[in-house]
């Protein structure tokens, strides 16, 4: 069995063809989600992790708890009698396994303990922001037009047109149409500039939760492989962004409309800790 290894903000654990993840923030003896992660989110980043060595993964079933659609679309992988089977449990972890279920263990020691006061208020948040009777003020996106761009944002797939363009477009500057030929940019980049808005100054998407994070940050980050692009931060690391930082390209949740959770990439800071 392998030690405990941090992976895009959670822990991992391998024995086999038997994995584990959990939260690294815990309240009490309980292991519980950070300030934008869920089993969805937790999920893509396990299936992302395993994918490194596994170009052949796939999944026979996947636990009614997390968004089908936005692991599909995050990580494309696909679904077939003879893959993984994806379960949660009844904490912040769940598993990904061939055969039986494994028996692992959470590392309270490589955990860190949650704020009680701010967990709590960011838990309501959430579920008042995905009350189906909540309107957003902000720029509205549709049902359609979410899912649309879905596989582009969440798996960063861009367009190879003279040079690698995400976002996707319809056309380039001088107005041709871009050809369909498409290339999976790789998740990271470095932080070439950012800004944090201030509770007042952030969009009133996340009106509810910005005031108890203390405003949210976002990031200029230059791909690995060229394209630049603007990405909110991780809320649950407090960590202050650094012209030359190195960042991961990460799935969590962004804000809830029309009572579903909008999906989209985020930034974390990998060079410290």
């Amino acid at each position: 069995m392998t030690d405990n290894t941090m992976w895009q903000g959670y822990l991992i654990q391998s024995n086999g063809d038997n994995h584990f993840i959990n939260s690294p923030w815990k309240l009490g003896d309980e292991c519980v989600f950070g300030y934008d992660s869920d089993y969805t989110t937790m999920a893509i980043s396990l299936i992302r992790y395993l994918s490194i060595e596994k170009s052949n993964l796939s999944l026979s079933s996947i636990d009614e708890r997390i968004n089908q659609q936005t692991i599909i679309a995050a990580t494309q992988i696909e679904v077939n009698p003879s893959g993984y089977k994806i379960k949660c449990n009844d904490d912040a972890s769940l598993q990904v396994y061939i055969g039986d279920e494994g028996v692992f263990h959470l590392a309270f020691d490589s955990m860190q303990d949650i704020d009680e006061e701010k967990y709590s208020k960011i838990a309501n948040a959430w579920q008042n922001e995905s009350n189906i009777m909540n309107t957003s003020q902000g720029a509205y996106i549709s049902g359609q037009q979410y899912d649309e761009s879905l596989e582009s944002r969440l798996s960063l797939v861009a367009q190879n047109h003279q040079g690698i363009i995400w976002p996707q477009r319809q056309m380039d500057s001088e107005g041709t149409n871009i050809s369909q030929s498409y290339v999976k940019i790789e998740p990271s980049g470095t932080v070439t500039s950012w800004t944090k808005l201030s509770a007042a100054g952030a969009p009133s998407e996340f009106a509810i939760r910005a005031p108890i994070l203390g405003g949210i940050s976002t990031v200029m980050v230059e791909t690995n492989d060229g394209p630049n692009g603007v990405f909110l931060l991780v809320d649950d690391i407090p960590t202050s962004p650094k012209i030359g930082d190195s960042v991961d390209i990460v799935v969590r949740m962004l804000y809830a409309q029309e009572g579903f959770i909008r999906y989209g990439a985020k930034a974390i800071i990998t060079n410290r800790s």
